[in-house]
Parts: structure tokens; C-alpha cells; sequence
């Protein structure tokens, strides 16, 4: 048995190797003289990445390269003819230090990968030719159609909103464009601050409905649909936001992690399409909003805490009212536990709402870039002042006076 297990243990491990190997493989075009070595990062791109070159220097001695006059640009085997006039920017003289790696910049080239061709670059220098062959291919149906729907239209907004911007601005239009998203979810995210008000408020009868069924769940839970249905109230519209932020949240971390690269230039609608997109500004002050700074961390992340605590104790929170002596106090009503073990305690979830997400959203902003966090602090003050309308509506509506002394907060059908 022991032997079964050891060839079976040996077996997994040698096909565990194989398929790590095959797919951690990377076929590179890598041509190599005496003392220059000249290489693609891969002999296969999509539509419309740009290419990765690099010279390493293994001389003793500093190599200077003209990108135009040492380097002869092939497409389907036709040589690409005054390149000096079609892209100026793309003539420069580049110097390789001893012992060096540099990635040639062919970001000015960046419309000649939006068609699928082959491509030829050669590099003449000291007397000697290095080739370097790679092909740009169509991207996937479906990757093209997800592109098409979702990036570009995204990408292009922010091209638009950037474009009258002063000194085009990236943090000033991430703002911009997270108040227009807040404004497209108004409704169902108020619908959410309600429905979760109303359930607070029906704590009372849930508690009532757990002590009178204690060890029948599946009464709970048919009583609990009843209620619910009386009292209109939908736990899952607490999930719409999240449902709704998630993929948004997605879209715009790739559109502005790669928004300064030039390879958006294939995305850009016609009407957009002389926007320089080299002259966007992505420094916020001292961070640099599309790199993964520790300085984000230190300050974005405090304010994303506080704001967090702030909005989902304002979201938890139910008063009762007691007049004491001619003056009013609030205090905070307090849950029993509930009866039945089937059921999560209110006053724990609460806990952990209040305490353990802020500090998991505070957390996890270090491991994304800086506009992550002024995202996610934009929304949450956004949420924030919503949640204070929201409970100031409460009140009005709910609040009944009760033999002239009391103000008991309940719910308005109970």
C-alpha cells in the first residue's frame, strides 16, 4: 500500500513538473554576438501591446545607438521607409552603459502594432547586424468584444474628461468620474441604506420569531420570508452594491493602471484621436497615482479607516430617546442575543462591520495602486453623506411621540 502510494505520489509530482514547465516557458528571439546581445521578450504579441526590445551591452566600453539610423524596421518583409518624418519622436540617440540592459522606447511606434503583421528589427552597429523577428496577432473574440464593450468606452471617458482638464490631471478626473459612477447607483444604493435601516429596526421581531420557534429552522426562515415580505424589506439588496461596485471597480483599475500607456492609442474614438496621451498627469502631490507607493499607505489608508468608521457606525446605529430630568438622552439600544444557534448574533456581525472592515479596507489599499485609495475614499464620503440623509428621512418618518414624554424609534407598520 505504502509502495501505491509512493509511485502515485511520484507520478503527480513528475506530471505537476511538466505542466509548470510547459506553461512557464517563454519562447524569446534572442540573438547573441561576441559582445551585444539583442532580444525580444517574446516572439508573439496581441493587438495592440508594444513590443519589449532590449540591447545588453557586454563591452568594456559605452555603445551609443541612433534609434534611426542603426535600426532598420521591417513589416512583412518591406522595409518602412523615412522613418525620421512618420515618427520623429521615435529618433533618438540612445546610450547603453557598460554591463547595461536597455529597453529600446517603442512607444512612438505604437500604430504600427494595431495591425497584425510580422516584424523585422534590425540592429547595425560596430560592423555587425543583429535581427530580431517577432508578430503582432489578432486579440480573441471574446477578449476584443470585453474591450470594446467595457474598456474602451471607459478609457475614453476619462480621455474626454482628462482633455479639459488643466495640466490634464488624472486625480481630478478619477474624482470626477467616481461621482458620476455614485450618481448612476443613487437609487439602489439608497434603496440598500433603507432596507438595511428597516432591518435594524425589525430586530425586535426577529428575536420574537427565533424565542417562539427555537429549534425550527425551517419555521425561522418561512416566518422570517413572511416578515420580510410584510415589512418590505430585502436582505440582498445589502449585496447590490458590492454586486454592482465589483466589476466597475475592475474596469477602472485596468483602464488607469495602463492609462498612460501609448498602446490606448488603438482604443481612442476618432473624435479623440489627436489626444496626446503622454501629456497626462498622473502625480497627485507626492504619490504617483498608478505606481504602488508606501506613502499611500501611511496617509490614504488612515483617511479610508476613519471615513469607513465613520459611514458603517452611522449605518448600524438605532436610538431610543428617554427625556431625563427635562433634558433628552441618546443611547444606543442594545440586541439580546438570539435564541436560536442557527442564527448569526446581530451584535457580533455588527462588531466586525464596524471594526474589522475598515481596518481590511485600510489594509488591502497597500497592495494597490494610490488612485485606489482615492477611489474608495471619494466613494465612501459620498456614502457617507448619503447615509446621513438617509437616517435623517428615517427619523422624520419613523419617530412617534408616545404619552408626551417618550420618543421610541420603531418601525412606522408595526
Amino acid at each position: 500500500m505504502n509502495k501505491d502510494k509512493l509511485l502515485n505520489f511520484a507520478i503527480a509530482f513528475l506530471i505537476t513538473v511538466l505542466i509548470f514547465n510547459f506553461f512557464s516557458s517563454k519562447k524569446e528571439t534572442t540573438i547573441v554576438s561576441n559582445t551585444i546581445i539583442f532580444k525580444s521578450a517574446s516572439d508573439n504579441y496581441t493587438i495592440p501591446n508594444i513590443p519589449n526590445i532590449e540591447i545588453t551591452n557586454n563591452l568594456d566600453k559605452l555603445i551609443s545607438i541612433n534609434t534611426c539610423k542603426n535600426l532598420t524596421i521591417r513589416k512583412d518583409g518591406a522595409k518602412i521607409e523615412n522613418i525620421e518624418k512618420s515618427f520623429p519622436k521615435f529618433c533618438t540617440n540612445l546610450d547603453v552603459l557598460v554591463k547595461w540592459t536597455t529597453h529600446l522606447n517603442l512607444e512612438p511606434l505604437s500604430t504600427l502594432f494595431h495591425i497584425s503583421w510580422k516584424y523585422d528589427f534590425e540592429l547595425n552597429i560596430n560592423g555587425k547586424s543583429l535581427l530580431v523577428s517577432f508578430e503582432q496577432e489578432e486579440k480573441w473574440f471574446w477578449n476584443n468584444l470585453l474591450s470594446s464593450i467595457f474598456y474602451a468606452p471607459v478609457y475614453n471617458l476619462f480621455v474626454l474628461i482628462i482633455s479639459f482638464l488643466p495640466n490634464h490631471n488624472l486625480w481630478l478626473s478619477i474624482i470626477i468620474v467616481t461621482i458620476i459612477i455614485r450618481l448612476l447607483v443613487l437609487i439602489p444604493q439608497h434603496k440598500m441604506m433603507v432596507s438595511s435601516k428597516k432591518m435594524q429596526l425589525i430586530q425586535p421581531k426577529i428575536k420574537e420569531i427565533q424565542e417562539k420557534n427555537k429549534w425550527d429552522q425551517s419555521k425561522i426562515w418561512m416566518e422570517l420570508l413572511e416578515l420580510y415580505k410584510k415589512e418590505w424589506v430585502n436582505p440582498m439588496w445589502s449585496c447590490l452594491p458590492l454586486l454592482i461596485q465589483l466589476p466597475i471597480l475592475i474596469v477602472l483599475y485596468w483602464t488607469i493602471s495602463w492609462i498612460t500607456s501609448a498602446a490606448n492609442y488603438f482604443y481612442l474614438y476618432w473624435p479623440l484621436s489627436k489626444f496626446d496621451i503622454s501629456q497626462i498627469d498622473s502625480q497627485f502631490f507626492w504619490l504617483n497615482l498608478i505606481a504602488q507607493e508606501w506613502k499611500s499607505w501611511l496617509v490614504l489608508a488612515l483617511i479610508l479607516w476613519v471615513l469607513q468608521w465613520i459611514q458603517i457606525k452611522l449605518s448600524l446605529t438605532f436610538n431610543s430617546k428617554k427625556k431625563d430630568h427635562g433634558k433628552i438622552i441618546i443611547k444606543e439600544e442594545k440586541m439580546d442575543d438570539p435564541v436560536s444557534e442557527f442564527m448569526p448574533d446581530p451584535n457580533v456581525m455588527n462588531a466586525f462591520m464596524l471594526w474589522w472592515m475598515p481596518i481590511m479596507f485600510a489594509f488591502s489599499s497597500y497592495f494597490f495602486p494610490s488612485w485606489v485609495s482615492i477611489y474608495w475614499v471619494i466613494w465612501t464620503l459620498f456614502t457617507l453623506v448619503q447615509q446621513i440623509v438617509v437616517n435623517k428621512l428615517s427619523e422624520k418618518k419613523e419617530l412617534k411621540t408616545k404619552d408626551g414624554n417618550d420618543i421610541i424609534l420603531k418601525n412606522k407598520n408595526s
